[in-house]
Formats: structure tokens, C-alpha cells, sequence
């Protein structure tokens, strides 16, 4: 692992000397990098308020939904400002221990060093949710999350096929491109000197890393690489960023000096560098490769190219989480719980998410032939995926053959009675369709004498913006749903319910992994006084990305993009979900379900056993779910 540190000093542009090199003579007629169109989220400006609707099951007395803020809260159903200004009010955040932040230092390092990258990433963020502020776990948290970017660039034949593909002048303008976006529309004003020296951080990690030497054809003995890297840290230790130009100019210098003491192309330096700036600026920012960019329609629209498996892995194979209903997985027997131990003879072990993930991509009707370890091998539950120490090796496995095909992705799935009056839905993420999707199956439910409703919103990571305000809307007659705040720290005009309400009384099931738009409609049901929310305090995802394309390197390998952090969200009460998340008026305390997570939009590792949430009665939420219908609190 590489750590760097940096005093302040003047900053010298005459210190460069590029006259010997041809690549770094063409830098002065580089073009000016393209305007680009973004896909934005559309906000309904009106006047803020919080409305009652006439049906509702009676709030819990002794259920304080914020008590994790030290401030007192205005009663303001009656009054239509904030009860303070968003990002002003403190909150309860622990200090914490020297001999607790030992512990959690001292387990991360053991995992460092076995280079069990994405488990650092969530073991660091793990503690983060619990200690926000702690600038010791939030570099280590950014220093894993280099390290795991890093691996995923470089298993993406995408990001490879343009580092190989791009010139200089190219790159450069992809750095333009980049940092134009961040300084016009980022949500914070951008920090140079922090930027400049993450992006070197960053770099340095790349370049230490075997895999990233090991496709560009890096040949160098390891006491000349360290060597190197310790110039780049005394070259750069003392340098004062101040504006864009100097980061430009000390990354020409950084860039330079690699060519010719290591003979690595300049794209590598200036590509490596930018995805470093842009991961650095908070954990939901990021540079999209374009296999991640192609992806991230499939997101929007709810259909993608595949065989339909959510995944994770554990280094020992990769898990299925999920199952998309309908899919080619599912057609092939597929279930929760089972492994995929190789792909096309390919080894799964040792390969994080994103990594083992892209060995079942491929094209519209290509056959992938996949290595399986079912649960049911095993002789366990099927919901429950089980930990690695119970997977033997002598366990059977089997080979099946899937041919990969268009999958539409259902937001809406079990939609079920539960009782002869408490009706279920099961809502997996917010794309496009959701709203539709949702209402056909309310309609089906109030059909079947639903009179209460359980909306499930556990291990629902989110999706747009905007259809996380309009399935809220679908449930609160008038008033604010969410607010939002942009860099100018005032708040922007609140979005507000349309008016088409069910006014079915709600319950309402979260837990840690309900994140981002879960958690707009989670709040605002809970603002509101619309329902009873029950569960585990939610992940705490309170901002809003754009999806960027990058015009540069289109003609070379496809159109990649960022994810750019815009704006936060409040409460129609104006309190924040970041870092906090929405706190239930019922806890459920299930530990045998629970899981300590990484972020839920990254799919990272997360512990096990799991269980997969259901409307079964045997389900601790649902049992709660049945009591509070029935009018027991």
C-alpha cells in the first residue's frame, strides 16, 4: 500500500524540461475539449409543505425517528419553512476511541495484506457509517477504494482497449473534459491541492500494482520501481496546487518523468491520474469505463444483455444473491444461494464483483458455459447462502450452458396477500418502469380486498431520482417529498406530491442496504406520518450523481462517462440522509438476516451468512409487518 504525504511549497512551472521528448511537443495545439449534453434530474419547483393524509395507522409513542440528532425538531405540519438549514444542524456523531480505532486499523491492515481489496473497502466503510468524520478510516477508505478501482479498470477489455488506443493529445483532452465537469457542477467547489495529490496517490497505486504493469508491458526490476516511486513522492512533496493549471502542469511533469525514466506511455499516467481525481471526491463519484457507461443504461431502462444473476463475491466463488424472475438464469434453474465456481473454464476464486462479473458479459445469444455448486448440494436452507468455511471442496458441482438474451429487469416482484387484508409488494430498485409496474400491482392487490400494505424496500439500493419522488407521491396527497441542495449550500425548491394518492394505510420495511431513492420514499412516508417504518436504520446515500458522457475516446472503443455527485437530498423536513440514513419507529433486531455492508449501488462484499429478505411469516420483519396491521404496537 502506498501512502503519501505532502507539505505546502511554491509551486515552480519552470521546473519542467519536456524539449527531448516528441510526445510532449504536440501538447501546445491540443483542441479544446467538447460540450456535452448530461442526463439531469428534472426537480418540480413549487411551494414547500407537509400534508396529513386522512388514512394511517397510529405513530408509535415511544418511536422517536430522530433521535440520532441532537437538535429538537419543530413541529412543522403547520409551518411551511424548514426547521433549519440543511447541513447546519449537528448531528450525533460518536467519538471514537483510540483503542477502537487501533481495532479497526489493525483488522484492515491484516486484510491489506493479502491484498483482500474489496473486503478492505467495506470493512473501512463499515466503520465510516458508525464513525463519519474520522479522517484516519476515511483515507484508508480511499486508499482500498484506489486499489479496488484499479483492479476493475484493468480486468474492463473497454478501458484497456483505450489506454492502448488513445494518443496524447486525446488524453488530455479527456483530462480537460473531466475537470471541466468537476469544476462546473460538482457539488462542492473543487479542492486542487487535495485533487492533485489523490490523483497522484492514485497513480502510484497503479503502478505498483502487478496487473496494471503487466498489460501495458511494464518491465522493471522492483528496487528501480521503488525507487521511482519515492522520486515521484520527494518530485511532488512541497508543490502548492492552486488552480486547475497547476495540476495540469504537475501531471505533464509526473507524466514525463515516467516516460523516460520507465518508458510508460504518457495515456497511462494522465488516464490513471483522472480516474484518481474523480474517485477521491466522495464514495458515489466516479469514472465509468465504457462497459460501465453501457451498463448504466441498462439501469435507467430496466433491460440488459445477460443471464439475469445478481452477484457477489466471497474470493472463494461467486455468490448468487438474486435471480431476475423471467430470466435465462431462472430458466436454467439457477437459485439464491448458489455459486458459479468458473466461467467457460475460468476460475472464479480470488475475482472480486465487478472483475468475475465482466466474464459473463457478451454479446445477445452467445452461450456462457458456468461451473455450479447449488446449495441443495449441500443439504442447507436455499434462501441461505452459507459461509465459506462450510463449502468443502469434495462438494458436487456441475456444468450448465446459458445463452445470454435480453432481460427485461422487474423494479416489482412478489406481489402477494399475506393475510386476508395486508397485501405485499416487493420493490427491487427504481428504473423507468417502476411507477407502472407498481401500480398494476397495487390495482391487483386492492382487487383481492387489500385493505393494509407491507411495501418492502430491504436490499433496494435505489435508482433515479425521480422515480424514487413519484412512487412517494403515489402515497402523499400534497407537500414536499424531498428537498435538495446544491453547491451554493441554499435549498432549491422542494419536489412535491402530484396528487395521485393510494391511500392504502403503509408499513414500510427497510434495513441497510435500502439506500438512495428507498430512502426518499422511505422519509417521506415517515415525514409525512403516512406509515409505520419498520427495520434497521437504512444505508444513508443522500446525493444525487448525474450520469456524464465523455466525448473523448468515442471513436476508439465506445463512449465512457462519469458519475458526478450534483446535489444532496433532505427530508420534507429538511433533515439529511447522508451518512444517517431514515431510522424506523419499530426496530426489528434480526441477526441471523443482518449483514454488515459496502456501499449497495457497488455490489461489494458484504458478510455471511445472508438471507434473502421474503414475505414468508417465518420473516421477523413480516411477523412485525402482520402485528402492526392488526393493531398491536
Amino acid at each position: 500500500m502506498i501512502m503519501m504525504n505532502y507539505t505546502a511549497h511554491t509551486f515552480n512551472d519552470h521546473c519542467f524540461n519536456y524539449h527531448n521528448k516528441n510526445w510532449i511537443q504536440h501538447i501546445v495545439i491540443y483542441v479544446a475539449y467538447h460540450s456535452l449534453l448530461c442526463l439531469t434530474l428534472t426537480l418540480i419547483t413549487t411551494n414547500y409543505a407537509i400534508a396529513q393524509t386522512p388514512v394511517r395507522f397510529t405513530i408509535p409513542q415511544n418511536a422517536n425517528p430522530y433521535s440520532v440528532y441532537n437538535t429538537t425538531i419543530n413541529n412543522t405540519a403547520t409551518n411551511n419553512s424548514a426547521t433549519s438549514s440543511p447541513g447546519t444542524e449537528l448531528h450525533a456523531i460518536p467519538a471514537i476511541a483510540p483503542d477502537e480505532l487501533a481495532r479497526i486499523i489493525r483488522e484492515g491492515q491484516s486484510l491489506e495484506a493479502e491484498e483482500r481489496w474489496t473486503e478492505v473497502l467495506a470493512h473501512y466503510e463499515a466503520a465510516l457509517r458508525i464513525y463519519r468524520n474520522d479522517s484516519a478510516l476515511t483515507e484508508r477508505y480511499r486508499t482500498a477504494r484506489f486499489h479496488c478501482d484499479i483492479t476493475r479498470r484493468f480486468h474492463d477489455a473497454s478501458y484497456v482497449n483505450l489506454l492502448r488506443t488513445m494518443s496524447v493529445i486525446e488524453t488530455l483532452n479527456f483530462f480537460e473534459e473531466t475537470i471541466n465537469h468537476i469544476q462546473n457542477k460538482y457539488v462542492d467547489m473543487p479542492l486542487w491541492e487535495s485533487m492533485f495529490r489523490h490523483g497522484i496517490q492514485s497513480f502510484c497505486i497503479a503502478l505498483a500494482d502487478e496487473n496494471f504493469r503487466q498489460v501495458l508491458n511494464i518491465n522493471v526490476r522492483e528496487d528501480t520501481l521503488n525507487a521511482y516511486l519515492t522520486s515521484v513522492q520527494t518530485t511532488v512533496n512541497g508543490w502548492k496546487i492552486r488552480d486547475r493549471e497547476d495540476m495540469k502542469n504537475g501531471l505533464l511533469h509526473i507524466a514525463d518523468g515516467t516516460h523516460k525514466q520507465l518508458g510508460l506511455n504518457p495515456v497511462a499516467v494522465l488516464m490513471e491520474f483522472t480516474c484518481g481525481v474523480v474517485s477521491s471526491l466522495d464514495p458515489n463519484t466516479g469514472y465509468l469505463t465504457p462497459n460501465q457507461f453501457s451498463d448504466q443504461s441498462s439501469v435507467i431502462y430496466g433491460n440488459l444483455v445477460g443471464i439475469g444473476v445478481e452477484l457477489r463475491s466471497d474470493r472463494i466463488s461467486l455468490l448468487i444473491v438474486r435471480v431476475v424472475p423471467g430470466s435465462p438464469a431462472e430458466a436454467a434453474g439457477l437459485k439464491g444461494g448458489d455459486r458459479i465456481l468458473a466461467v467457460d473454464g475460468i476460475s472464479t476464486r480470488g475475482r472480486d464483483t465487478d472483475n468475475a462479473a465482466n466474464l459473463l458479459q457478451g454479446q445477445e445469444g452467445t452461450v456462457v458455459k458456468l461451473t455450479i455448486q447449488s446449495v441443495s448440494d449441500t443439504g442447507t436452507v436455499p434462501n441461505e447462502i452459507i459461509p465459506n468455511e462450510m463449502v468443502p471442496n469434495e462438494m458436487v458441482s456441475r456444468e450448465i450452458s446459458i445463452t445470454r438474451r435480453q432481460i427485461d429487469v422487474p423494479s416489482v416482484e412478489d406481489v402477494r396477500m399475506i393475510t386476508d387484508t395486508l397485501g405485499y409488494v416487493k420493490l427491487t430498485s427504481f428504473h423507468t418502469k417502476t411507477r407502472l409496474e407498481l401500480v398494476k400491482a397495487l390495482s391487483c392487490l386492492e382487487q383481492q380486498g387489500m385493505k393494509y400494505m407491507v411495501l418492502d424496500l430491504r436490499h433496494n439500493p435505489g435508482g433515479l431520482f425521480n422515480i424514487g419522488v413519484e412512487v412517494a407521491s403515489m402515497f402523499i396527497e400534497q407537500g414536499a417529498i424531498v428537498r435538495t441542495q446544491g453547491r451554493d449550500h441554499n435549498l432549491d425548491s422542494p419536489c412535491m406530491a402530484r396528487g395521485e394518492t393510494w391511500r392504502v394505510p403503509l408499513i414500510v420495511l427497510i434495513d441497510e442496504e435500502s439506500a438512495s431513492a428507498a430512502e426518499i420514499v422511505a422519509g417521506a412516508i415517515r415525514d409525512h406520518e403516512r406509515g409505520i417504518i419498520i427495520g434497521r436504520r437504512s444505508y444513508g446515500k443522500g446525493t444525487i450523481q448525474q450520469i456524464i458522457p465523455i466525448q473523448t475516446g468515442v471513436s476508439w472503443g465506445g463512449r465512457s462517462g462519469l458519475k458526478l455527485t450534483t446535489e444532496k437530498f433532505y427530508s420534507p423536513r429538511g433533515w439529511p440522509y447522508s451518512g444517517i440514513g431514515v431510522t424506523p419507529h419499530i426496530e426489528v433486531r434480526d441477526e441471523s438476516s443482518r449483514v454488515i455492508l459496502s456501499r449497495p449501488v457497488d455490489g461489494a462484499v458484504s458478510a455471511f451468512p445472508i438471507r434473502s429478505s421474503s414475505s414468508s411469516l417465518d420473516d421477523p420483519f413480516i411477523q412485525e409487518a402482520v402485528r402492526v396491521s392488526q393493531g398491536v404496537l
